[in-house]
This record gives structure tokens, sequence and C-alpha cells, in this order.
């Protein structure tokens, strides 16, 4: 499997090739689909961890899920999965549940509560408070470009994954989830949350900040900005980017026919549609991914800055 060493300064810069509007002083949580934290203390702070390429198999945790304090330029990583379980997909295909996967991206935010799957499995996490892109598989087990996307809020929070290791089967319809087991009360009187739950729980309830801001990346994007050093990176647009960058996508777009209402540099649910039609008509569904990298820009006229 490949491997890599991604730093915080990587991580900073996914931010912002991707045009994210993070803060410098307040803690970010992020996730890396497809890895596999394998340095001995990945749960540390440090200024960088080993991670290894991994396949998320929708049937255990194979995904990391970190926290960033960018005061300090430290990352902490956790085992977990952005994914849901083939459990709730199996059952989202007869209509007896709904399960979504999460598409990647920066989402604000989200806050302090409780995730409140039924009256027993309640427990204190990050609960999701704004809207999402993700998708729905209606026809078999696995998420492509060719399943449906919607926007909106389905309750995808980031708490515990009911689960003891990375090898268990772990409990998610789409939300956010990390190794370990919750304090709830269908675990008896006496329940704490075990595992690297724990130690996430404890980081993110031991700091006064109510609200953490979440982005979502794929292992081939931690890979490009660990490989590339101190090399400038071609920008890269995707649901949650801002600025003038996006203004100037949206004005593309608006030439092309596909999007129809103001410019405000704001790459939400209107510009995600819009880049989907653009490139669902030039370049086919199997590639229309909702991302503008070189080539969707390239044959919208657009110049993407390099950071």
């Amino acid at each position: 499997m490949a491997k890599i060493t991604f730093s915080s300064d990587n991580l900073r810069k996914l931010l912002r090739i991707n045009y994210y509007n993070f803060s410098e002083t307040d803690f970010m949580v992020f996730g890396i689909r497809g890895a596999t934290a394998v340095s001995a203390d990945f749960s540390t702070f440090k200024f960088s961890h080993e991670i290894e390429r991994t396949d998320p198999n929708y049937n255990n945790p194979k995904c990391s899920i970190g926290i960033w304090n960018p005061v300090t330029n430290q990352i902490a990583l956790f085992p977990g999965s952005t994914v849901p379980h083939t459990d709730y997909m199996k059952k989202n295909l007869v209509g007896t549940a709904k399960a979504n996967c999460m598409m990647t991206g920066y989402y604000s935010y989200y806050q302090k509560g409780f995730h409140n799957p039924s009256v027993n499995g309640a427990h204190e996490a990050l609960r999701l408070a704004t809207n999402i892109v993700l998708r729905r598989s209606n026809n078999d087990l696995v998420f492509t470009n060719d399943d449906p996307i919607e926007v909106g809020n389905p309750s995808d929070n980031i708490h515990a994954a009911y689960c003891f290791d990375s090898n268990g089967k772990y409990s998610s319809a789409g939300c956010q989830v990390i190794v370990g087991q919750p304090n709830s009360k269908g675990r008896g009187p006496n329940s704490v949350n075990t595992g690297y739950w724990k130690i996430f729980h404890d980081i993110i309830y031991g700091v006064p900040q109510q609200h953490f801001d979440y982005a979502l990346f794929r292992y081939v994007d931690a890979e490009v900005a660990a490989v590339s050093g101190s090399n400038p990176l071609q920008a890269r647009l995707r649901f949650g980017s801002k600025g003038d960058v996006v203004n100037q996508l949206q004005q593309k777009l608006m030439a092309s026919g596909n999007f129809h209402t103001n410019a405000d540099g704001d790459f939400g649910r209107n510009t995600l549609m819009a880049v989907l039609e653009y490139q669902k008509a030039k370049f086919g569904l199997s590639e229309a991914d909702g991302v503008v990298g070189n080539g969707t820009a390239t044959s919208l006229g657009l110049i993407l800055p390099n950071l």
C-alpha cells in the first residue's frame, strides 16, 4: 500500500488551494477518506503523521478523521469511517432506511451537542448544523458519480462508531464516525467513552470552542499535497470554496448557460448543480464529480491560479 507523511502544513495547503475560508485560530476537524494512520502515536498532536492508502469497504472503518490545531500547527488522527455501513445501504435499497455518502468539501459548521439515534444510543458528539453535499446509491452498494446528488442536512454527525477496533462493524448511515464506544444509556449506568472516540471527545469537549468546521478530503488529495512539498499546486474548486476565483467560475458558467442566479463568490448548491450540468454535457455522467480542476476549468476558459 502507498504511504505518505501528511503534515499540518499539507493540510493548510489543501485548504488554501481549495479556497476554503478557514480559521488560523480555531480547532478544525478534517477527514481523509481511504486513508489509515500508521504512525505509532497518531492520536497524539504532532506536526505530521504517516498514513497509507486503504479501500473503504463499507464494512470496517478504513478512513481517518483528524483534529487540527492551527495555533500550534499540529494534527492528531483517529481511525474511523467517512462512508455508511453496508447494512444501512442495503436498507436504503429496500426503502426501510436512508443511507448517504458525504462528498468531499468544506462544511461550516458542526456544533457540540448529542447524536440521537435512539434513547439508548444517544451520546455527546458534534452535530451537523449546516447543509452538505451527499450522494445516495439507489441501485447498488457502492457510490459513484452516477449516483444522484442532494444538498441538505441528513444529520451526518461526528460521533462514536460503536465498535472496539478498526476490524469491527461500525454504525453509520452517513455520519463521520470514530472507533470506540460512547458513554450512553444503553451501555449501562457506569458506561464511559472508550477507545479513540474517548481521546477525540476529550479534546473537542476540553476546549471552550462550540462550533467546528469540517473539511473532507480523499487520500489522493492528501498525497498530492504531501508529494508537492513547497512547490505550488493548481487551485481546485468544490462545495465550500469561496472568493474571487469562485466568482469568475460563476461568470463562466453563466456564459455557458448553466448558471442562472447571481454570482456571489460562494460555491454552494447553485454553483454545484451548474458545474455538474456542465460536466455531464461536456464529459459524460461518469466524469461529473462537481470538482473544478484543470480539465473543467480549461473547458470553461477559466484560469485557476497556482498557490
